[in-house]
C-alpha cells in the first residue's frame, strides 16, 4: 500500500497481510553489503533478534524480520498516530502537566528496554508517536549498524549536526558507537524542553527560558536541567528519571 515514512534508512510502508486481513508497516531498510561483506547482514539480523525482547506498551511491537531482495525489512504493528514534531505543529506546546504525563510513559518504557541491555541512542521527537486516547509509542529502537553509519556520516560531513540535532548526548556526538543508557536520558530531556518550550535546547538561556514559562514550576524545571547535564552530572539511571518523575507528579498534580 502507500508510503509512510522515509529517511536516510529506507522507507516505511503500510502493507496488508492478504491471509490475515491486517494492515501493517513494514520498514525496509536500505541494503547493507558494504563491499559485499555479509558481516553486515549477520549483523542486522542479531541486532533485530534482540528487539523481540520488547514488550511494553508505549514501544511499537516487532512481528518480524527478514529480507524483501536484498533489502532487510522489519514488519511491526501499524500505529495511526503523529509524531510530535506534528503535534507541535498542528497544536502548538504543550502545558506543563500534560508534558509531564507524556515524559513519565516515555521514560517508564526506555527504563524497560534499558534493563534488556538495549539503548535507543535516536530518541527525538519525530521517534515518539502519540494518538488519542493517551496513547503513545516510541518507534526505531535501533539497529547499529545504520545508525553509527549516519552519526558518523553526519559528523563527518557537518562536524555537529547529526542524527536527532540537538537531541544528541555530546558524548553520542564524539563517539557514534557508545552504548550508554545515559545518552537516552539527554535525547529524552532535549524532546521534553522542545514540547514545553517550542524550541530545542541550544545556547546560553536554557534555564532562563525554562523559569519563564506560564505554569513552570522549579521541581519539573531542575529535572529537565539535569537530563541535559554533562554525562557524570545527569540521572545516572532511567530508574532514577522514573522515580524524579514520580515523585514531582504526585507532589504537584
Amino acid at each position: 500500500m502507500e508510503v509512510i515514512g522515509s529517511g536516510g534508512f529506507g522507507e516505511v510502508k503500510r502493507m496488508r497481510h492478504n491471509l490475515l486481513s491486517m494492515d501493517f508497516a513494514f520498514k525496509f531498510y536500505s541494503p547493507i553489503y558494504a563491499n559485499d561483506d555479509e558481516r553486515n547482514l549477520e549483523r542486522f539480523f542479531r541486532e533485530a533478534q534482540i528487539l523481540f525482547k520488547l514488550s511494553h506498551q508505549n514501544i511499537i511491537k516487532i512481528y518480524d524480520v527478514g529480507l524483501f531482495g536484498n533489502r532487510p525489512f522489519i514488519r511491526m504493528e501499524l500505529f495511526d498516530g503523529k509524531n510530535l514534531n506534528q503535534v507541535l505543529m498542528d497544536h502548538g506546546k504543550f502545558p506543563i502537566n500534560e508534558s509531564l504525563d507524556l515524559m513519565n510513559e516515555i521514560a517508564d518504557a526506555l527504563k524497560h528496554a534499558h534493563e534488556l541491555g538495549i539503548v535507543h541512542r535516536d530518541i527525538r521527537s519525530s521517534n515518539i508517536l502519540i494518538a488519542r486516547p493517551r496513547q503513545v509509542r516510541i518507534i526505531d529502537f535501533g539497529l547499529g549498524i545504520y545508525l553509527e553509519n549516519e552519526l558518523t556520516s553526519r559528523l563527518t560531513r557537518t562536524g555537529h549536526n547529526i542524527a536527532g540535532g540537538h537531541y544528541s548526548a555530546p558524548e553520542l556526538i564524539s563517539n557514534p558507537k557508545l552504548i550508554d543508557p545515559r545518552t537516552d536520558i539527554y535525547s529524552l530531556g532535549a524532546v521534553w524542553y522542545k514540547l514545553v518550550t517550542g524550541q530545542v535546547p541550544a545556547g546560553s538561556r536554557i534555564r532562563e527560558t525554562l523559569y519563564s514559562l506560564e505554569g513552570m514550576t522549579k521541581q519539573v524545571a531542575e529535572i529537565i536541567l539535569k537530563c541535559l547535564e554533562d554525562i557524570d552530572g545527569r540521572y545516572q539511571s532511567m530508574e532514577e528519571l522514573v522515580f524524579a518523575l514520580t515523585e514531582v507528579k504526585h507532589a504537584l498534580f
